[in-house]
């Protein structure tokens, strides 16, 4: 069986049902696997770690805005007062967005001209925003503040946490902390039957833009099993002729495709045995007859 990859239950359920359809013999086997995260982290006082921060003054710009908004903030208000006090701009162009897609007549066409967003907008505002949340939430919660109290002198040299590259110190910081979390998950491995993959040229457009991969290396392993599969003129031959034949080069005007199966002709010629097309004994192969 050729292995098409590793999916979650619902890819798989939707590429085998593709496969079906196509007639191409599909095996799923379920499994469970653990995914390892690894993270490095300084966590210390402002001043004890300021020497590792990159882009200090996107820090030092999201402090001076706390210390400026939490003395009269709400849990209610305290975001919109944060990402004002940040970027006033940005954040009016929202509000007028806002407003005006919840009354399309309250601006002019020459006030909704500015506020029209690109995609690349877009992200950069969501970018910001969740930027911005997480750095609040990260001083809240590390250094005992809570919208709506005094922070006395909580800020002037706030405990911060940031993430960081081991590999970018020859000698590493004494407060650098390796956090390793494993998410265990259900995945189901996707097999199919070597010689129906010529069958992968009936897949339909939609299979070959949702999984081009996965087509691809349907079609390419199809078109080599059809290749071995014809019989040569006198239906036989060496088993070191069939290893050079386990290769393919396809190519257009624009590409070259090269397919490389001689370490697994041995492999390729039970698959063709098994389905019933030669007859493999000692050092020679020969096909059969079609009658």
């Amino acid at each position: 069986m050729f292995y098409l990859g590793e999916y979650d239950e619902e890819t798989a359920k939707e590429i085998k049902s593709y496969l079906d359809k196509a007639g191409l013999k599909v095996d799923t086997r379920s499994c469970l696997v653990m995914e390892e995260e690894t993270t490095y982290t300084l966590k210390d006082k402002l001043s004890a770690v300021k020497e590792f921060i990159e882009d200090k003054s996107q820090l030092e710009q999201y402090l001076s805005a706390l210390k400026s908004v939490l003395p009269q903030a709400t849990p209610e208000n305290f975001e919109d007062l944060f990402l004002k006090e940040l970027d006033p701009l940005m954040m009016e162009k929202r509000d007028k967005i806002l407003t005006l897609s919840e009354n399309s007549e309250s601006l002019s066409p020459k006030e909704e001209e500015p506020l029209k967003f690109g995609s690349e907008e877009w992200m950069d505002s969501a970018l910001f925003v969740s930027r911005a949340r997480i750095f609040s939430g990260m001083i809240f919660s590390l250094n005992d503040i809570k919208i709506g109290e005094a922070i006395e002198n909580k800020l002037d040299d706030p405990i911060i946490e940031i993430t960081v590259d081991p590999d970018d110190y020859e000698e590493m910081p004494e407060q650098m902390k390796c956090d390793i979390d494993f998410y265990l998950e259900k995945a189901v491995n996707i097999f199919v039957d070597e010689f129906t993959t010529p069958l992968a040229i009936d897949l339909n457009d939609e299979f070959w833009d949702t999984y081009p991969s996965e087509a691809q290396r349907l079609k390419v392993l199809g078109l080599l099993i059809e290749k071995l599969a014809t019989a040569p003129d006198s239906r036989k031959m060496d088993f070191a002729e069939f290893a050079e034949e386990c290769t393919m080069t396809l190519e257009d005007d624009s590409s070259v495709l090269n397919v490389y199966g001689d370490d697994v002709a041995e492999d390729l010629a039970r698959v063709l045995e098994k389905s019933g097309v030669v007859k493999w004994k000692g050092d020679k192969l020969k096909w059969k007859s079609k009658d």
